[in-house]
């Protein structure tokens, strides 16, 4: 009786055996095998990083423990350092630390031992003061006062040769133009740049600037005791760079010691009303 179970069950054990060794197989066959996808010699796979001397390049990302650059290297984008996102070229999270160099590549930036310096304008230049100040400036002249009340200028230059900028003036308060052309009774015209004093002399500090001015005509007609002659009329303007108009008549005046008309030329002028000044 107990042969008789002990085969039963060896028998049973078998049947499974079996049956699951072919359920695997079947599994495995179906599951390894995956068509190709394109025609020779296209589809294969990337080729794996090696330690070889070919160029390689990775389109995906890749993540290191550690890595070392033997030689030149190249990035294109923006790098980060300790950065994950960088928004600049370099965008470091951190200090930077730079050392000594004997390189005149205009921009570079070294640390000598004892002092910071860019290179520019062929020479080292400190970024700290720890170099040679400049001494002396020679500037532009001073630009038209703006609406903020300053006006700026530019340095030309500067001595001694590869001296570093300290505080040089470009920029200073000042009145606006149009106010200071009030202040002496003017009207400032802000396109010409031009100050309107009535009648005809500028205001002290002030210059007349070209022949702006403004101008009335008047009438020039002969005189009632006149003979032969005539009357004569100018043109006149308003606040333009213009002279001064006039016009010519004869005019005749009778000589009774030898009995005729005595001829001479009248010139009459325009009243000028307005003087353009500018600011001296």
């Amino acid at each position: 009786m107990y042969n008789i179970y002990m085969q039963k069950t060896i028998t049973k054990f078998l049947i499974l055996t079996i049956i699951l060794t072919a359920a695997l197989s079947v599994n495995y066959l179906f599951a390894a095998w995956v068509g190709p996808t394109q025609a020779p010699p296209d589809g294969n796979t990337s080729t794996p990083i090696h330690v070889g001397s070919t160029n390689q390049v990775k389109e995906g990302g890749l993540s290191v423990e550690a890595l070392s650059v033997f030689g030149s290297g190249y990035f294109q984008g923006n790098v980060g350092v300790g950065v994950v996102t960088p928004t600049e070229t370099l965008d470091i999270s951190g200090g930077v630390k730079v050392g000594n160099t004997t390189n005149t590549n205009a921009g570079t930036i070294r640390w000598t031992g004892a002092d910071f310096q860019g290179y520019m304008g062929g020479d080292w230049v400190s970024l700290t003061g720890a170099g040679l100040a400049c001494t002396s400036f020679t500037y532009s002249a001073w630009g038209e006062c703006q609406s903020d009340s300053t006006q700026t200028r530019a340095v030309l230059t500067s001595s001694p040769a590869g001296c570093f900028w300290v505080n040089p003036i470009t920029t200073q308060s000042c009145t606006p133009m149009s106010t200071q052309c009030e202040n002496v009774g003017g009207d400032w015209q802000s396109g010409q740049k031009v100050c309107y004093i009535n009648g005809a002399s500028c205001p002290s500090g002030w210059s007349k600037k070209a022949n702006y001015s403004s101008t009335q005509k008047v009438s020039c007609n002969r005189a009632p005791t006149g003979c032969n002659d005539s009357s004569c009329t100018m043109s006149e303007h308003t606040r333009e760079n213009k002279g001064i108009e006039s016009c010519s008549r004869p005019n005749g005046g009778w000589n009774w010691a030898t009995n005729h008309c005595d001829m001479e030329t009248v010139t009459c002028y325009a009243t000028q009303t307005e003087i353009g000044c500018t600011k001296n």
